[in-house]
Formats: structure tokens, C-alpha cells, sequence
């Protein structure tokens, strides 16, 4: 009997052992980046001991790397049964949810996770994420702030605060955020881009600018930020400054149909017709769908004296933005002035004018010639 006894604490021993390597090989496998191989030690482990948390807890997060989401969820799902006290359990499940797109269960499973933990900084930056997604904008708000409040130094937590002043307008709010993010991370260049693009909409232009190039400078094959910095300086007016820069970005992505567009914009605000004409051509076999670059060739089209054209590709572009949209009012503007309908053209180019003051530098002269062209009719 002592010898039995004996035999199975041997077993025993030797089992916890084998357990533990295939825990400790999972993590050495993961932290090279064999997810594969992660998965089948930490499977391994857990065959040996199908109760042990750990070993859940690293494949679902080994499996969540991998976008197996479903996989994750019922790994963490695991960790809950095995340990209903567990907030980062819920907190991980959460997390793949919202991954997941699963706003819903995403946001249940941060809730239990923040009433476990009532001071989990994490899970709260996270619910906000969600409650934004959600369009619960003033919750999303005193989320971030607890979160700050909780750890002070979490750049993410002031940005995604940033984020969601921004949505609701409160512009010197975001900058401030993003301020705070950037002085915690100097080199966020998420910051820097979403703080330069507040800045533009306060219409601090320069300032914009000088955050764009921040990003190029952090990140320097961006082309999203060369074409960002290139719409700031089209809207203070150096357009070749502008072109040079979506240049650039068409150099970094050739199949950046924006890039091509707006650089097509800087040739017609030049009145090189014809090439504005190719870049949104261009522009459209790249993306069809979008009203924006049919809007620019229907103007140069315009430019060179082709009403007809330029009548159909205004059309087609208020068509795709929608005609009572606020973006189509530019060209629902330049539909009624071909048809000679100059006050509509006019009440058309204000009411863009109103939405989205950069562009007063572009429709002011048309409203000018709209009204030159009322007098006359009068």
C-alpha cells in the first residue's frame, strides 16, 4: 500500500510538471509569434488540467490575436465558469466581443467586469469605446473621465475622451485631450492627426499643418497624412504646397482615389481642366461609387465648356450624396446655375458655404458670377 501511495504521488508530481512545461512553452511560443504552436501547448495543459484559468485565459488570448473571436469567447466564457469572480475574464470576453462587432454583450461583460473592479481603468476606457460606438456620447464621456481619474498617466483615455468631445463638437475640448495625450506619448501620432484635423475645423490652419507634418515625421509612409496636410493647405490656398503633397500620397498608395481626386481639385482651382479631368477620372474607376469625384470632373468638365458633361456628372455625384444632403449642395448649386436657375445656384452655394465654411474660397466667385448673371437676366 505504501509503495501504491508512493507511485501515484510520483505520477502526480510528474503530471503538475508536464502541465507547467506546456503552460511555459505556450507563452515562449506566443511571445515568438507561433500562435499555432501556442494554441497546441496551451490545448496540451489543458488536457492535463481542464481547471486551471491560466491555461484558458492564454489561449483565448492567443486566439484572439489569431481572429479566431469565436474561439476566444468560448476560452474566456471557461475562465467565467471556473472563476465567476474573475473581472479580467470578463474584461477579455468583453473585449473579443466588441472585436466581434457584438456591442451589446460587449458592453454586459465590461459592466460585470467594472462591478467586480470598480477602480478597472481599462475596462472603463473600453466600455466608453463601446458607449461612442453606441452613440451614448455623455456616457462614453464620464467613462473616459473615470478612467482618467483612475490612472491619470493613460494617454489612450484622454485621446478616446478627445474622440468623443470631437463627435459633439466641443473642438477646444478635443484639443485639449489630444494635447494631454500627446505631452503623456510624444509620439502619438494618432494625436497629433486627430488634434491637427480639430485644429482645421477651428480653422487654425497653420496649426494643423504643423501637426500633420508631426505625423509624417513619426510616420513617414503615411500617406493618409500627406493627404491631409495637402487638404489643409488646398483650404489656405497653396495648392501647389496641396499637389505636392497628394503626390506624395499617390507615390505611398497608388490606389488612393481620394488622393487623386483632391489633387485633380488643386488642377481645376489651376484651370489645367484636362488633367483635373484624367485625376477624376481616375478617381472614379478607382471608386465609382463616390459622389465627391464625379463632383470634380462635372466642374472641370464645366471649365472647359462641356455643359452637357458637366450637367451629368453633377447629377450622378448629388445622386450618390444624396439630394438633400449638405455635400451635394455644391452641386445641386452648379446643376441650377447651367439650367439658369441663379438664385437657386445661389441659395445652393450658401447653404454649402454655411456647412463647411473651407470651402467659401472656392464658391464665393460662382456665387458672384450667379448673381452678375441674375443682374443681367433682371
Amino acid at each position: 500500500m505504501k509503495r501504491i501511495f508512493l507511485l501515484l504521488s510520483l505520477l502526480l508530481v510528474m503530471t503538475d510538471r508536464a502541465f507547467s512545461d506546456y503552460l511555459e512553452d505556450g507563452n515562449a511560443m506566443y511571445a515568438k509569434g507561433d500562435l499555432d504552436g501556442a494554441i497546441a501547448d496551451y490545448t496540451k495543459a489543458i488536457e492535463l488540467n481542464p481547471n486551471n484559468v491560466d491555461a484558458y485565459n492564454n489561449r483565448g488570448a492567443t486566439k484572439t490575436t489569431k481572429g479566431d473571436l469565436d474561439g476566444a469567447i468560448a476560452d474566456y466564457g471557461k475562465c467565467i465558469q471556473l472563476k465567476p469572480g474573475d473581472a479580467k475574464a470578463y474584461y477579455n470576453r468583453g473585449l473579443a466581443k466588441q472585436t466581434k462587432g457584438d456591442l451589446d454583450g460587449a458592453l454586459t461583460d465590461y459592466n460585470k467586469a467594472i462591478e467586480l473592479d470598480q477602480n478597472y481603468a481599462t475596462a472603463y476606457n473600453n466600455r466608453g469605446n463601446v458607449k461612442r460606438a453606441k452613440h451614448d456620447l455623455s456616457g462614453a464621456l464620464a467613462d473616459f473621465t473615470k478612467a482618467i481619474e483612475l490612472k491619470p498617466d493613460d494617454a489612450d483615455a484622454y485621446f478616446n475622451r478627445g474622440l468623443t468631445k470631437k463627435v459633439k463638437d466641443d473642438f477646444d475640448g478635443a484639443i485639449a485631450d489630444y494635447t494631454k495625450a500627446i505631452e503623456l506619448k510624444p509620439d502619438y501620432s494618432d494625436a497629433y492627426n486627430n488634434r491637427a484635423n480639430a485644429k482645421s475645423h477651428k480653422g487654425n490652419l497653420d496649426g494643423a499643418i504643423a501637426d500633420y507634418t508631426k505625423v509624417i515625421e513619426l510616420k513617414p509612409g503615411d500617406a493618409l497624412a500627406y493627404s491631409n496636410r495637402g487638404n489643409t493647405e488646398q483650404n489656405k490656398g497653396d495648392l501647389d504646397g496641396a499637389m505636392a503633397d497628394f503626390t506624395k500620397a499617390i507615390k505611398l498608395k497608388p490606389n488612393f482615389a481620394y488622393a487623386y481626386n483632391n489633387h485633380g481639385w488643386c488642377e481645376f482651382l489651376k484651370k489645367d481642366f484636362d488633367s483635373a479631368i484624367s485625376d477624376a477620372t481616375h478617381a472614379i474607376q478607382l471608386d465609382s461609387k463616390n459622389g465627391y469625384f464625379y463632383s470634380t470632373r462635372g466642374w472641370a468638365l464645366y471649365g472647359k465648356k462641356d455643359v452637357a458633361g458637366a450637367l451629368e456628372d453633377c447629377k450622378r455625384a448629388v445622386e450618390l450624396e444624396g439630394v438633400n444632403s449638405l455635400d451635394a449642395a455644391g452641386d445641386q448649386g452648379m446643376i441650377n446655375f447651367i439650367n439658369g436657375d441663379y438664385k437657386k445656384a445661389i441659395e445652393s452655394w450658401q447653404r454649402a458655404i454655411r456647412h463647411d465654411a473651407s470651402v467659401q474660397r472656392e464658391l464665393q466667385p460662382w456665387i458672384e458670377k450667379a448673381k452678375a448673371k441674375q443682374s443681367t437676366a433682371n
